[in-house]
């Protein structure tokens, strides 16, 4: 059960299950997944009816960090899609004016998608590429899990051991820049 796998309380998170199976939750969404079998979430892409939006540290490693510091400083690990909110949680995010000190991107958590999005949301640089990345994951998890307008979902990170230690500093170091967002 992942409620049995819980460990390393880390202020906001909470790592689930073990090796292979090991992804990082808000703390504050933990209970959601407790009936479940890590394994068999990850496989399954939910826990009960809840469904997951899982970001690959491996791949997105700033992306992520902005995801877990932002559930460190209490932002939501459920999130409600609101496509009719977006246009006016943009007004709020990632504005022009938000310093891209290393010519990246803005990235914002909650996502602009989402009930929970726009003013307060945590916004940090991240590389262009993984900011690319993520969009095409949530579009396509939309479409594929079918998340419609009013569902909620559990934002997950995968290889959590591979999330950025530090801020964006203008070094993209993914293996490859043409590496698959997936």
């Amino acid at each position: 059960m992942i409620g049995d796998g819980f460990k390393n309380l880390i202020g906001g998170v909470e790592l689930v299950g073990e090796g292979d199976t090991q992804f990082m939750v808000a703390a504050s969404a933990a209970s959601q997944v407790h009936k479940c079998t890590p394994d068999r979430s990850l496989s399954q892409q939910a826990c009960d009816d809840l469904k997951f939006m899982i970001f690959d540290a491996r791949k997105m490693k700033y992306i992520t960090r902005n995801i877990s510091t932002a559930w460190k400083a209490g932002k939501p690990g459920v999130l409600t899609k609101d496509s009719a909110a977006e246009p006016q949680n943009r007004k709020f995010v990632c504005l022009p004016s938000f310093p891209r000190l290393y010519g990246g991107e803005c990235d914002e958590y909650p996502f602009a998608s989402t009930s929970e999005g726009g003013k307060g949301a945590q916004e940090q640089e991240v590389p262009g590429r993984e900011n690319r990345c993520q969009g095409g994951t949530i579009r396509a998890r939309y479409a594929t899990a079918g998340i419609k307008d009013g569902d909620s979902y559990l934002v997950v990170i995968i290889h959590p051991e591979a999330i950025a230690p530090g801020p964006y500093q203008g070094e993209d170091d993914a293996l490859s820049k043409d590496e698959v967002c997936g």
